[in-house]
C-alpha cells in the first residue's frame, strides 16, 4: 500500500526508507491488541482463532509490545531528523491508538467501525509518506487518502459479512447485518472500484491498476484462509 502511494504521488520508493517499516509495525500491534481482548462476538464468529490468541497470549503480548516499541522509536527518529515536523507529528502518529482504545464502542453502531477501520488504514499509509519524505499536505495525497479509505471500508464490510450472527447476538450489528449478504457484497464491489477509479484519477492507469491487483491478492490470500479454516474444522 505505501508502495503504491508513493508511485501515485511520485515519490521514489527509495527515499521512503524506513518509513516503509511504520505501517506494518503500528498494524500489527493494533491487531493483535485488539484479538487479544477476546469480545463476545468473536467467541461466535471465530472460535478457532479465539482459542489460538487464548492459548498464545503471553508470546502475542511480547511480540506487539516489541512491534509499538519498534514504531515509537523509529517514528521518533523521523520526526527528530525533521525539524520542520516538530512533536505535533510524533503525537498525529500516535492517533490511531486512539481509535483502537474506544473500537468496541464504535461497533455498537453501524458504519463506524468501518469509518475508522477505512480513515486510520488511510491516514497510516499517507502519514508514512509525509514524515519519511519532504511530501506535503496536497489534493493528490487527500486523493490516495480516499482511494485506500473507500478499499479498506468496503474490506472491512467484506469481513463482517461473515460475523453477521455473532454481531446480531451481541447487539453490535454491522452495516453487513442490516443489508443481508447479498446487498452487502454488491455495495463492496462499488467501493472497492470507487477506491481504484480514485486512484485512476489521481494518477493514471498504471497506478489504478496496481490497486486492483493489491486486491485480487488480497482475495487470493482470503480464498486460501477460507480453504484452511474449512480443513481445520472437518
Amino acid at each position: 500500500m505505501v508502495g503504491i502511494s508513493a508511485l501515485a504521488l511520485s515519490i521514489p520508493l527509495a527515499s521512503v526508507g524506513v518509513g516503509l517499516l511504520l505501517p506494518p509495525l503500528l498494524f500489527y500491534f493494533i491487531y493483535v491488541e485488539d484479538r487479544r481482548n477476546v469480545s463476545p462476538e468473536d467467541e461466535v464468529n471465530q472460535p478457532y482463532r479465539t482459542a489460538l490468541v487464548r492459548r498464545y497470549q503471553t508470546a502475542l503480548l511480547v511480540t506487539e509490545s516489541a512491534a509499538l516499541a519498534g514504531y515509537t522509536v523509529l517514528l521518533g527518529w523521523l520526526v527528530l531528523e525533521r525539524p520542520d515536523l516538530g512533536v505535533l507529528y510524533f503525537l498525529l502518529g500516535h492517533l490511531p491508538l486512539g481509535v483502537l482504545v474506544i473500537y468496541g464502542h464504535l461497533k455498537r453502531h453501524p458504519t463506524f467501525d468501518s469509518v475508522a477501520v477505512g480513515a486510520t488504514w488511510a491516514f497510516v499509509i499517507v502519514f508514512a509518506l509525509v514524515v519519511s519524505t519532504t511530501q506535503r499536505v496536497t489534493w493528490e495525497l487527500v486523493g490516495v487518502f480516499l482511494g485506500w479509505f473507500f478499499i479498506t471500508f468496503a474490506g472491512v464490510e467484506s469481513r463482517n459479512i461473515q460475523d453477521i450472527d455473532g454481531d446480531t447476538q451481541t447487539n453490535k450489528t454491522t452495516l453487513a447485518g442490516y443489508l443481508g449478504q447479498r446487498l452487502t457484497i454488491a455495495f463492496v464491489a462499488v467501493m472497492k472500484s470507487l477506491g481504484v477509479v480514485t486512484f485512476w484519477l489521481v494518477s493514471g492507469r498504471l497506478v489504478a491498476v496496481l490497486a486492483l491487483g493489491y486486491l485480487l491478492l488480497l482475495r487470493l490470500f482470503r480464498t486460501l484462509t477460507k480453504r484452511e479454516a474449512n480443513r481445520i474444522g472437518d
